[in-house]
């Protein structure tokens, strides 16, 4: 063997060439070139490339400036994008102008920028997987966890590979029709001389002519015109509680399926509404104003096979609180799903920490327990129960596995009682104490400390022993369940109350439902808590006992049942499986009790990101729910004069919409549709309307978290392919700019000015839906007068027409119902104009005060 061999097997085998992440030079650079080029192929890119695709760091900083000036409507040429890099100090790092302008030689043809955006975009997605690939292959090395668990954090870093790539985009309108249709038929298986676009509405059409290209129309109302909750309601969160008056845009709530969701929307405080106290049957309350939405099963719709929920007011849900001689609670609202969260780092053991919650000595660690089994499920939790005689076991932290080391000195084999310990007896041990001359450091701080005890006096007190952990996590004397362990994972929420109804939980016989009671009213609310969580309807009561004080006299007793298993104590195991349950029809829900008015209240609401708009709100922890002039205005163009229009939605999903234009165009009532609740006629009504509409050339695009950007790139699409007559915005405050801004004023000030400047580019009315702040509630007549605009007023400036929309029946019901004003509060073309409309909710559409005015597409 040669020397060289011997080096080569010294180092490891030969070495080979470090691979590089894949990526393509040429295409990424080309694909640049192509943007410098053309503004077209700044279109054709920025639908499938973002600035984090590209690998040369360089490149995305010109990706960025590019961008920024498309978005301003600025040239996005070599010299503009050299002064936007200088400006923003960046142009060194980019390279320098020689090297912009090297890349607009490089490139073949602009024509090919979106091709070339393709191949970056592949190097950027097989980048992606091969980290994904290093994390998968890190977890399953470490081996941390349940393989189940793994398995599945496996395949979510897989999907998360192109999850963010598969954005939806903008489908036609028989797309939306027919998810509206799927959607239908799965709820009833369960059970003229115009220049202008036209509005739709004569009047309005008279006065404006139309809506002109390059007119930037904003309509602006209250936001939802009601649909609020008091301000002091819980609200649930990941990490504890909030409440209705102090919740922000961006904060984390609970949704209905357990899983955190974000705020993406939230009203200014709203006074003099008519409020109501809702009571549920297990006997919780929440404050509401008469046009909150509550997502409820009715008895009919219980009691059919097409069973499905329908959102329903406050006021509503008071006219049809109950039904039949009876007079049986009509409406009920389905528990949320448990609270979804990752394993928490609890200091306690879940089930012992419930253990002894339930019996343990509130001011010492240990436990009284008539049967050993209880001892023996701490223990298998990894906490020690020494018995100390009779019933009563002291609780202690697990022994360290014992440290066999082989002595300095003499080699004999020993136990070390602390890991720097390296003789063996008195004997060995100064023999060899010059050779280590330091003093001891603890094993968990690393501070120095004198003695041979197995930590510092620190660290023993900190988390030395049980009684020390108890003492942390702030239970010893004041027993209850600390928030950490509330929003621990389900796995260890349901530990935790299994070690407390092991210990003070009892079956309620010939019912089954599982009952636990305790005296502190603390440790009984917290518990409440930790049911509810696990989605679970608890029900509360108290009762008088005998007691050493008055505060020990009362038992509060908590009540829930469940088809689950929430024992691990044998006997009572097998007798909560045999008396609990069989199903959770009934037990799976609330009833709605009572609504009582009451005098008003400050009131607020918020709109979360997801799908059905739900979040939680109340101490148990409800589901509730979280605007339709626009989607007239876009019906009028695409239905009734075959204008292709296009529908940016940030609020409502496609099939949401699809549903509202079937409803309004066929005059069948929204409620019915949503529950799938149609007689033949009706679905003979909903199939002539779909075969009317299919085709109409009505784009929706639905896409969450979309900017600015975006929408103009979709929209310079459309005019090239379509034709594009008008774009609808929905709504203008839940749009975003994607990057950090000084205030949200500013942003809404940008976002005002690039939609006046994309309506002039493409020479189409821009709608923007905006929301009007409470200086409308402060009037006497309610009205909402233009300096009500929401956030910034550059919206007033920017648009060339402001519709301001108000109807009185909001405030007062027998005021003008089934009416509403349009305000004509701005019209840079024309005169201004108040115009009465009727307002048909159950169709979802406004129409046409005339009498001759048909409805269902009927547009004159």
């Amino acid at each position: 063997m040669s020397i060289a061999d011997i080096a080569e097997e010294r180092l490891g085998g030969e070495r080979r060439p470090e691979r590089t992440p894949p990526h393509d030079l040429m295409a990424e650079q080309s694909t640049l070139g192509g943007m410098l080029l053309s503004k077209d192929a700044v279109a054709d890119v920025i639908e499938s490339l973002r600035g984090a695709d590209f690998y040369i760091p360089k490149h995305e900083l010109i990706f960025d400036a590019i961008l920024s000036l498309y978005s301003h409507g600025e040239p996005t040429d070599v010299i503009a994008v050299t002064d936007e890099l200088i400006k923003t100090g960046n142009l060194s790092r980019a390279g320098g102008a020689d090297y912009l302008h090297s890349l607009t030689s490089i490139v073949p043809t602009a024509a090919n920028a979106g091709f070339y955006a393709g191949i970056v975009s592949e190097r950027a997605i097989l980048r992606k997987l091969v980290d994904a690939g290093t994390r998968i292959v890190q977890m399953g090395y470490d081996g941390q966890g349940d393989a189940t668990d793994l398995v599945n954090s496996a395949q979510a870093e897989i999907y998360s590979v192109t999850g963010t790539e598969q954005a939806e985009d903008y489908v036609p309108l028989t797309v939306a029709v027919d998810a509206a249709v799927e959607e239908m038929e799965a709820a009833s298986g369960r059970d003229g001389s115009m220049t202008g676009v036209p509005t739709g509405f004569r009047e309005l059409d008279e006065l404006t002519n139309g809506l002109h290209g390059g007119q930037m129309i904003v309509v602006a109302a209250r936001p939802a015109m009601g649909k609020a909750l008091a301000l002091d309601t819980p609200l649930a969160t990941p990490t504890g509680w909030t409440t209705m008056g102090e919740v922000q845009v961006g904060d984390y709530l609970y949704g209905a399926d357990g899983h955190p969701t974000s705020v993406v929307a939230a009203t200014d405080v709203m006074l003099d509404r008519p409020c109501y106290e809702v009571e549920f049957s297990d006997g919780s309350t929440i404050i509401a104003d008469a046009q909150h939405q509550w997502l409820t099963e009715t008895r009919s719709s219980r009691r059919s096979s097409a069973g499905a929920a329908a959102t329903v007011t406050t006021e509503q849900i008071l006219e049809t609180l109950t039904v039949g001689a009876d007079r049986r609670a009509n409406h009920s609202i389905a528990n949320a799903a448990p609270l979804r969260a990752v394993d928490a780092e609890l200091p306690i053991p879940p089930y012992a920490l419930g253990a002894w919650l339930g019996d343990g000595h509130s001011a010492s660690a240990r436990i009284t327990s008539e049967t050993d089994e209880i001892p023996l499920l701490v223990e298998d939790a990894g906490v020690r129960a020494e018995p100390r005689g009779g019933m009563l076991y002291s609780l202690k932290l697990a022994e360290r596995v014992a440290l066999v080391k082989h002595c300095d000195v003499c080699g004999t084999e020993f136990v070390a009682r602390h890991p720097n310990v390296n003789t063996c007896g008195r004997t060995c041990g100064p023999k060899n104490k010059g050779a280590h001359p330091e003093r001891l450091t603890c094993p968990d701080c690393g501070e120095r400390y004198s003695g041979e005890a197995q930590r510092c006096d620190t660290c023993h007190r900190d988390h030395g022993s049980f009684a020390a952990l108890l003492r942390k996590v702030g239970v010893l004397g004041d027993k209850h369940v600390p928030t950490r362990y509330l929003r621990a994972s389900e796995a260890q929420r349901r530990a935790l109350l299994a070690g407390l109804m092991d210990t003070d939980g009892t079956i309620v016989k010939g019912v089954g439902s599982c009952q636990f009671t305790v005296t502190s009213k603390r440790l009984a609310d917290s518990v409440y808590e930790l049911v509810v969580s696990l989605g679970y309807r608890c029900g509360r009561t108290t009762k008088r006992v005998p007691g050493r004080t008055e505060e020990s006299s009362t038992a509060y007793i908590l009540n829930f049942s469940t088809v689950d298993d929430v024992f691990r104590v044998e006997r009572k195991r097998i007798a909560h499986a045999q008396e609990r349950p069989s199903s959770t029809l009934r037990i799976g829900r609330r009833y709605v009790k009572a609504v009582r008015r009451i005098e008003s209240v400050p009131v607020r609401c918020v709109q979360v990101d997801n799908d059905d708009h739900l979040y939680l709100a109340g101490e148990s922890m409800i589901p509730t729910h979280n605007s339709t002039l626009a989607l007239d205005f876009a019906r009028a163009a695409s239905i009734g004069h075959n204008q292709p229009s296009i529908f940016f939605s940030l609020e409502m999903g496609k099939a949401e919409i699809a549903m509202r234009l079937l409803s309004a165009e066929g005059a069948v009532p929204l409620q019915n549709l949503r529950k799938g609740t149609l007689d033949q006629r009706d679905w003979t009504t909903v199939a002539s309307t779909r075969g009317r509409i299919n085709d109409a050339p009505l784009y929706i695009d639905d896409s969450p978290n979309m900017t600015l950007v975006e929408i103009r790139a979709k929209c310079r699409r459309l005019k090239q392919r379509v034709g594009l007559r008008m774009v609808v915005i929905d709504y203008l405050q839940l749009m975003t700019s994607g990057k950090k801004v000084e205030s949200r004023q500013q942003e809404v000030s940008e976002f005002s000015r690039a939609l006046k400047l994309l309506a002039k580019e493409l020479q189409v009315p821009v709608i923007a839906l905006s929301q009007l702040n409470r200086g409308s509630e402060q009037r006497q007549d309610k009205k909402p007068a233009i300096s009500d605009l929401r956030e910034s007023g550059s919206i007033e400036q920017d648009a060339d027409m402001v519709i301001l929309l108000h109807r009185d029946s909001v405030y007062d019901k027998d005021v003008r119902p089934g009416e509403a004003d349009l305000i004509v509060a701005k019209h840079r073309n024309g005169p201004t104009a108040t115009i009465q409309v009727a307002f048909q909710g159950h169709f979802s559409r406004f129409a046409d005060m005339a009498s001759d005015f048909q409805g269902g597409g009927d547009f004159h």
